[in-house]
C-alpha cells in the first residue's frame, strides 16, 4: 500500500463522507430501521403460546375436576372461553374457530382417582400451528404434573408410564430459557447484511444513472480505490447501527454480551464487508437502481434461509448444504450468537471468523474485479 495509494483513498472517502453528510434519508435508513425492526422481530418471534382458546368439557362435574380445571387456568398458555355440554358443541366450536384447544375430563375421574388407579384427561389441539400445538402440549403436561401430588395422570394419545424416576434438566448458557435471545442474534446478523447489499448495490449503480461513470474514469484513482471510498461511510455506519441493536436487545430483552465486545464488533465488521463486496457486484450486473433492488431481493432470501438463523443448517438437504460453505451470513450469525450467549472466545471461533474473512475477501475481489472491469 503506497502512499499515493492512501492519500487517493482519504481524498475520496472525504469526498462521499461529505456526499452522506447531504443524504439525511440514508443516514436513518442505516440507524433507525435495524433498531425498530430488532424490537419488532423480538417480541413477534415468540414460540411461546399465551391465552390460548380453550373449552373445557367436564363430564364428571367433581371437586377433583373443578380442582384439575384451575391448576390449569393457572399458567397464562390456556384461556378458557367455552365450556360446551357435548361433544357436538365442542366439534362445531372448533369447525368456527372459535377455540383452539380442549380439554375432555372423564365421566369417571373422581372415582378413578379415589380407587388409587390413572386417569386419562384429553387434550384436542387446533394443530394448524403445530409448533404452537406442540407447546400447548407440554404446558399441559406440566400442569398436570403440578396437580398430580402423586397421582399418575396421562394424556390421550400420548400415554405417560407411571414410575419413580425423576428428570432433571439442565439448561447450559441460557437458564432461563429466553426464546428471543436465539432469534435476536439471528436479527441482528441478517438486518446487517441486507442493509449492506442494498445500499452498496444502491450507491454503486447510482454512478451509472447520474452519469459520472466518466468521469471515474477519467480521474487517476484506481478501482479499488474508489470502490474502497465508497463502502467505507456506510459500512461504519451500518456497524454504528449493529452496535445500537445490541444495546436495544440488552435493554429490552435481557440479551447478554458474555464474549468480547471487540470481537463482536469485528465480526461484524467482515460481514458488512462482505454485504457491501455482494451489493457491488450485484450493481455490476445492474442497469439501474430498480434492477440493482429485484436482484438483491432475488440472492438475499436463499442466503437467509441457509444461514441457520431460524433452523438448524442440519434440516437442509444435502444438495444445499454446499451453498451452506460459501455463505457469510451463516458464519457471523454462528459468531454473534456464540460470543453473546456462550461467551465464546476467538480460540473457539477461529474456523467460521476465518471462513468469514476468505468469503468477505473473495466477495469483495470479485466485486473489485467486476467494477474494473465495468470502468474500462
Amino acid at each position: 500500500m503506497t502512499p499515493e495509494f492512501v492519500r487517493r483513498y482519504v481524498a475520496l472517502t472525504r469526498k462521499e463522507l461529505c456526499q452522506l453528510k447531504r443524504n439525511h434519508k440514508l443516514i436513518v435508513q442505516l440507524l433507525v430501521p435495524p433498531t425498530v425492526l430488532l424490537i419488532l422481530w423480538g417480541y413477534a418471534l415468540n414460540p411461546e403460546v399465551k391465552n390460548l382458546r380453550t373449552a373445557v368439557l367436564d363430564y364428571d362435574r367433581s371437586p377433583q375436576s373443578r380442582e384439575l380445571i384451575s391448576a390449569l387456568t393457572e399458567i397464562e398458555a390456556f384461556r378458557i372461553v367455552a365450556r360446551p355440554l357435548n361433544d357436538g358443541e365442542l366439534r362445531r366450536s372448533f369447525d368456527l374457530r372459535e377455540i383452539e384447544a380442549a380439554i375432555v375430563i372423564p365421566p369417571d375421574l373422581s372415582r378413578t382417582l379415589a380407587r388409587g388407579e390413572t386417569a386419562r384427561i384429553q387434550l384436542l389441539l387446533d394443530a394448524v400451528m403445530a409448533n404452537s400445538a406442540a407447546v400447548a402440549a407440554g404446558y399441559l403436561r406440566q400442569s398436570l404434573g403440578a396437580f398430580n401430588r402423586g397421582i399418575s395422570f396421562e394424556i390421550t394419545p400420548t400415554r405417560g408410564v407411571a414410575g419413580g424416576a425423576v428428570l432433571r434438566t439442565a439448561a447450559f448458557y441460557n437458564p432461563g430459557l429466553h426464546y428471543s435471545w436465539f432469534y435476536l442474534t439471528a436479527v441482528m446478523g441478517i438486518v446487517l447484511f441486507l442493509d449492506g447489499s442494498l445500499v452498496a448495490s444502491a450507491i454503486a449503480v447510482r454512478e451509472k444513472e447520474v452519469g459520472t461513470m466518466e468521469q471515474l474514469l477519467m480521474s487517476p484513482a484506481q478501482s479499488i480505490e474508489i470502490l474502497l471510498a465508497k463502502t467505507t461511510p456506510p459500512l461504519v455506519l451500518i456497524n454504528v447501527g449493529l452496535l445500537m441493536s445490541l444495546f436495544f436487545a440488552n435493554t429490552l430483552f435481557d440479551l447478554p454480551l458474555r464474549g468480547s465486545f471487540w470481537l463482536f464488533a469485528f465480526a461484524g465488521l467482515l460481514a458488512a464487508w462482505a454485504a457491501m463486496g455482494l451489493g457491488v457486484l450485484i450493481a455490476t450486473f445492474s442497469s439501474s437502481q430498480q434492477q440493482a433492488q429485484f436482484l438483491t431481493f432475488f440472492i438475499n432470501p436463499p442466503l437467509v434461509l441457509c444461514a441457520g438463523a431460524f433452523s438448524r443448517v442440519e434440516n437442509l438437504p444435502d444438495a444445499l448444504r454446499w451453498f451452506v460453505v460459501i455463505n457469510p451470513l451463516g458464519y457471523l450469525v454462528r459468531v454473534l450468537r456464540a460470543v453473546a450467549i456462550k461467551g465464546a472466545g476467538i480460540a473457539d471461533l477461529w474456523q467460521p471468523l476465518a471462513c468469514l474473512a476468505v468469503t468477505t475477501v473473495g466477495l469483495y475481489a470479485l466485486s473489485a474485479w467486476r467494477f474494473r472491469k465495468q470502468l474500462g
